[in-house]
C-alpha cells in the first residue's frame, strides 16, 4: 500500500500496482490450454487478446502436447465420406449405444448425433466422383477430390487449405497406388505423400508436399516395394501399409517421414491373411480373419517393432448372424474394423452388396447398431481424427516449440 497525505492531515492509502500482465497472461494461457477444443473456438469470442492467444502458433502446439500428454482430454471423431455427403461422430458417443433403438434408424435412442459438415472444396467440384481420404494427422484431415485438387483441413476449426498441383507424371506406366498423410518432429511439419508404383520396371516414385515450403518434390531413387496400396497409418514418425511379401504371405512396410525412407518391415503375430492396420492406445494394431473360421482376432503390438509383442487383445464371431449368412458364405471379408473403444467395442464398416457403418455393440451376443446406411451404389470412406487447433495455414504455421 501507498500512503498520501492530504492537505487537512487526512490519510489516504492508495494500492501499489504491480505490472502482472506478463504473469496473468500466462496463468490464463495454461488454463485455456487444458480445455476441449471446441470451448476454445468459443472463447475466441470472447476478446481480441484471447482470440490472437488462442491463434498463436506456441499455444496451439502446447494445447496439442497437453493433449498428447493426456493433460487435456482428447475428443476423438469419425469423419465419413459418401458421394454427397460429408459427416462426423464423436467416437465416445458411441460408447452410449444402447439395444433400444426404438425407431430402427441406428440412433439408439438418440444416444449420439451425426453431424453433416461442410467442405470447402466440393461446392466447386460438383461433378467428381473420385474422392481418396489421404490420412489424418493431428486434426488435420488431407482430401484429394480428383487427380489435381488435394486440400488439408481441420474439420473442427473449418480451416481449409488448397495445395498446389502436384507434379505431373511424365511416364504413363506409373501407378497411383498409395498415399499417406502425417508429421516429422524432426523438423516439425507436416507431409504429404503419393506414392506411384511401374510394376513392369519395379520402380517406385513418390510425391512430398511439405506444408514449411508450400510445395512438392519428386523423389525417385527409393527402394521397390511391391504391391503397396491405399491409406498409410500415421505412427510413430512413420506411415505404415499391409503388404504383400515378394516370398509368400504379408507384412507391415513403414515409411520413414523424416528421413524419407523406406525402413525394415514389421513382423506380423503369425502367418495367415490379415487386414489393414489401425491404432489403439498408441499401439499399432492389425485384424486377421483365421484360415477356416468366421471370427475376427485383433493383434496388439505393445512394445513398437518388437514382434513378441504382439497380443491378442480382442475376439469375437459373427457366425450367428443370420442376416449376412444368407447373403455370403464367408462373410468376414465383407467386414472391415474401423477402430476400437475403449469399452471394447468394434466399429466396424460393412463392405457387402450394400454399406453400411455399424457398431458391434455387445461382442457376446452380437448386437448391431447401423449409424450410418448408404446406398447400394454409393461406397463410404472414413478416417478417424483428433480435434485440435491446428491450422493448415502455412502463414501461421511457425516452429516454435513446446516443452
Amino acid at each position: 500500500m501507498g500512503v498520501i497525505t492530504m492537505g487537512d492531515g487526512d490519510v489516504v492509502l492508495k494500492r501499489a500496482h504491480t505490472n502482472l500482465g506478463d504473469y496473468e497472461e500466462d496463468v490464463i494461457a495454461e488454463i485455456l490450454a487444458r480445455l476441449p477444443v471446441k470451448s476454445l473456438i468459443r472463447f475466441r469470442c470472447v476478446c481480441k487478446s484471447w482470440r490472437a492467444l488462442i491463434s498463436d502458433s506456441y499455444f496451439v502446439k502446447k494445447h496439442l502436447s497437453y493433449a498428447e500428454r493426456g493433460i487435456t482430454k482428447s475428443t476423438y471423431r469419425l469423419i465419413i465420406f459418401m458421394e454427397d455427403d460429408i459427416s462426423t461422430l464423436e467416437i465416445l458417443a458411441l460408447k452410449n449405444i444402447k439395444d433400444d433403438d426404438d425407431d430402427g434408424d441406428g440412433a439408439a435412442g438418440g444416444q449420439f448425433a451425426v453431424t453433416q459438415l461442410d467442405c470447402p472444396v466440393t461446392k466447386t467440384i460438383t461433378h467428381s466422383r473420385y474422392r481418396v481420404l489421404v490420412g489424418s494427422c493431428n486434426g488435420l484431415v488431407c482430401v484429394e477430390l480428383d487427380s489435381e485438387v488435394i486440400m488439408l483441413w481441420n474439420p473442427c476449426t473449418r480451416d481449409p487449405k488448397v495445395l498446389p498441383k502436384p507434379p505431373r507424371v511424365i511416364n504413363s506406366e506409373f501407378i497411383y497406388c498409395f498415399y499417406g498423410l502425417g508429421h516429422d518432429s524432426a523438423s516439425d511439419d507436416y507431409k504429404v505423400i503419393r506414392g506411384f508404383t511401374d510394376y513392369l520396371a519395379k520402380k517406385i516414385m513418390i510425391h512430398i508436399f511439405s506444408l514449411k515450403s508450400g510445395s512438392w518434390r519428386t523423389v525417385e531413387d527409393i527402394d521397390y516395394v511391391s504391391d503397396l496400396r491405399r491409406q498409410g497409418l500415421f505412427l510413430n514418425g512413420a506411415l505404415h501399409w499391409l503388404y504383400s511379401l515378394p516370398e509368400g504371405g504379408s507384412s507391415i512396410l513403414s515409411f520413414d517421414l523424416g528421413a524419407e525412407k523406406f525402413r525394415k518391415t514389421i513382423p506380423l503375430p503369425y502367418d495367415d491373411w490379415f487386414r489393414d492396420p489401425l491404432v489403439h492406445k498408441n499401439c499399432l494394431c492389425v485384424p486377421t480373419c483365421p484360415t477356416g473360421t468366421n471370427s475376427f482376432n485383433i493383434w496388439m503390438m505393445k512394445e513398437y517393432g518388437v514382434k513378441e509383442s504382439w497380443t491378442e487383445v480382442l475376439q469375437f464371431s459373427l457366425i450367428d448372424e443370420n442376416i449376412y449368412a444368407e447373403y455370403f458364405d464367408d462373410y468376414t471379408q465383407y467386414f472391415r474394423p474401423v477402430c476400437m473403444l475403449e469399452n471394447g467395442v468394434v466399429l466396424v464398416d460393412e463392405m457387402g452388396h450394400c454399406e453400411d457403418l455399424m457398431v458391434l455393440s455387445n461382442l457376446k451376443e452380437k448386437t448391431f447398431n447401423h449409424v450410418v446406411e448408404v446406398a447400394k451404389s454409393l461406397e463410404i470412406r472414413t478416417v478417424i481424427y483428433r480435434e485440435t487447433l491446428v491450422s493448415p495455414d502455412v502463414h501461421t504455421y511457425k516452429t516454435n516449440n513446446v516443452s
